[in-house]
Order: C-alpha cells, then sequence, then structure tokens
C-alpha cells in the first residue's frame, strides 16, 4: 500500500499514474458541397419528385408512339411531311427522356418546346402525344419540379410554397 500523499502534491504528475490519453477522434475532412439546400427545407429540389419520374416515362412512350406513327405516315404519299415531323417528335422526346431519366441525373432544363412539339403532333392523329404534352406542361408549373429543375442546374431555388389558409 502506498503513503497517502501530502495536499501539495495533489494534481501533480506521479510515475506510478498512467498517462492520460485523448479518445481516439476521426480527424476532420471536410465533405464537398455541390448544392445547397433550403435552410428549413433539407430535401426542397433535392430529391426527384413522382412528377418528374412521370414526365420521363412519358417522354419514353411517346417516343415510341410518335415513332411507330411516323413510319406508318411515312408509307402514305401525302403523310410525308407528317411523317418527318412525328419522327423528330420521337426522336427529342427519346433524347429528353435519357437524360432526364439518367442515374446520376443530368443538369436538364424543363423541355417546354417538346410539350408543345407533343400538343401540335396532334396533326398526325397521336392523341397520346398530345395528351402527354399538356401533361407535362401542367407538371412543370409545380413548385417542388421547379425546384428540382433549379437544384439540378445549380440555380437559386425558388422560395417553398407556403401555405395559405382558406379564406372564410
Amino acid at each position: 500500500m502506498s503513503e497517502p500523499q501530502s495536499s501539495d502534491d495533489y494534481g501533480r504528475y506521479q510515475p506510478s499514474q498512467q498517462p492520460h490519453q485523448q479518445p481516439y477522434q476521426q480527424p476532420y475532412q471536410p465533405a464537398q458541397i455541390q448544392y445547397q439546400a433550403t435552410p428549413g427545407h433539407p430535401t426542397y429540389g433535392a430529391t426527384k419528385p413522382d412528377a418528374v419520374l412521370a414526365i420521363g416515362i412519358m417522354a419514353i412512350v411517346d417516343a415510341v408512339l410518335s415513332g411507330l406513327s411516323g413510319i406508318v405516315w411515312l408509307f402514305t404519299i401525302c403523310g410525308i411531311p407528317l411523317g418527318i415531323y412525328s419522327i423528330a417528335v420521337a426522336i427529342l422526346a427519346g433524347m429528353y427522356a435519357y437524360k432526364l431519366m439518367s442515374n446520376p441525373p443530368q443538369p436538364v432544363q424543363p423541355n417546354k418546346t417538346l410539350a408543345i412539339m407533343q400538343i401540335v403532333n396532334i396533326i398526325t392523329g397521336n392523341i397520346f402525344s398530345m395528351v402527354f404534352g399538356i401533361v407535362s406542361l401542367v407538371f412543370y408549373n409545380q413548385p417542388n419540379v421547379q425546384a428540382y429543375f433549379a437544384y439540378r442546374n445549380g440555380q437559386p431555388l425558388p422560395p417553398p410554397p407556403q401555405y395559405q389558409p382558406p379564406q372564410f
């Protein structure tokens, strides 16, 4: 047994003591931040909304249907211009769907021109293309879809939608 310490020796290093060791800590490594979310809304614009997925799927389906419609119109003598237009819509829709559905997502803008071309594609008798164009334009105007495209392109995010209580 050791002798009791005098009051002057408290807190001093004693050779019989184990040296104090700091607990192991991971070295600080700052993460590379590419995008910043809106304060208070950590996922606003960061996650792909279902409407964007629906736009991509509609573009794929429209590419197939417009391509088939264009091939049918090419076999008629009078419908060659209509067939060329329908095939052009099919190619543009396929390229846009590829960019929109790619993983990792590519920076891509809302393609309202393609949506308008899909609506005009009614001249070939393709009703589905017209419906897809109208629905795409409606989806492009949703705040979460606009925030997603702004986030993907490194643009400032639009403010999140504010709750408006109903008027009585």
